[in-house]
């Protein structure tokens, strides 16, 4: 078998070390890193050399690295996303490739993703899933470099979900939810068609209410403007990998994205990740996930 797993997580080592200066408001605390309040256990986040170690017990080419969701930190410095950035840097090698970290709710976004874009060093970017409004002048640059472009939820506010790890098990697959449906009403598809956006999760609850999101469109409802593409023709530009633990679920993200971009993703090294990589799904990322290494001279 040979192929990519598109949705790896490492701590950068630049981030490590901030922490251990006790800079950024980052800090290490009994084996974990602790980041706005939130630990993060260090073992195999930490260590390339552990997920190296799971390529090769997969029989992979390689994994595609994005950074933990409580990284983005979108109201950080953009002293942040160079640190997050350059840490970045450090760990791509052939058999790891990096996703860019981007300010994305920072006015400097779009110069930041086509500077970053020029350096041949990564292979897309990793976004996580604040508000996407007014985010057009990023939307214009990711479609110029054609480039593959992770959503990764980050974390509810829903306090609701605070029990029963609900925080998780049902708060993660309805902020990638939201993050499509945003997408798809903005009509960021139609509009933006090179963006090779991948929803982590099987895109979350997105198959499940994509029926839904077209009924809204048919009547009418109130807040929704006319958009280019059907729902189910919008959904069919998307990429989702294969994390859903069940196989009825799997059916469903191929009979609703298309089976050629369900893609290979294991969410390694966290417990609600994949315990192996499909040998059908992981082959079709190695195109998509190339180093970008492409100008961009308007944005």
């Amino acid at each position: 078998m040979a192929g990519w797993d598109v949705h790896t997580h490492l701590i950068p080592p630049t981030v490590l070390a901030a922490a251990h200066r006790g800079e950024f408001g980052l800090s290490v605390d009994n084996g974990s890193l602790v980041v706005d309040g939130e630990r993060l256990p260090l073992r195999r986040l930490a260590d390339p050399a552990a997920l190296l170690h799971w390529i090769s017990s997969q029989d992979l080419d390689g994994a595609v690295v994005s950074v933990p969701p409580a990284l983005f930190r979108y109201d950080a410095s953009l002293e942040w996303t160079e640190l997050v950035n350059q840490g970045l840097r450090e760990l791509a090698t052939p058999q790891l490739r990096v996703l860019a970290h981007l300010p994305l709710l920072d006015p400097a976004a779009p110069s930041v993703a086509a500077a970053l874009a020029s350096e041949g060093v990564f292979s897309g970017f990793a976004l996580g899933t604040p508000s996407y409004a007014g985010l057009d002048p990023v939307w214009r640059v990711l479609d110029a470099l054609e480039a593959f472009t992770l959503i990764h939820p980050g974390h509810s506010d829903d306090k609701r979900l605070d029990s029963f790890y609900l925080s998780n098990l049902l708060g993660n697959p309805y902020e990638t939810g939201l993050a499509a449906a945003s997408l798809v009403f903005a009509d960021v598809p139609g509009r933006f068609p090179g963006i090779r956006f991948c929803l982590c999760h099987g895109g979350g609850v997105t198959a499940a209410v994509a029926g839904r999101w077209q009924r809204g469109i048919d009547q009418e409802r109130p807040g929704i403007e006319p958009v280019s593409l059907p729902v189910a023709e919008a959904l069919r530009r998307f990429y989702v990998d294969d994390l859903v633990h069940d196989d009825a679920v799997l059916e469903l993200l191929t009979k609703t994205f298309g089976p050629e971009r369900v893609l290979a993703g294991s969410d390694w090294p966290f417990p609600m990740g994949s315990d192996e990589v499909s040998a059908a799904r992981s082959a079709a990322a190695e195109v998509l996930t190339r180093p970008l290494a492409k100008e961009v001279a308007e944005w």
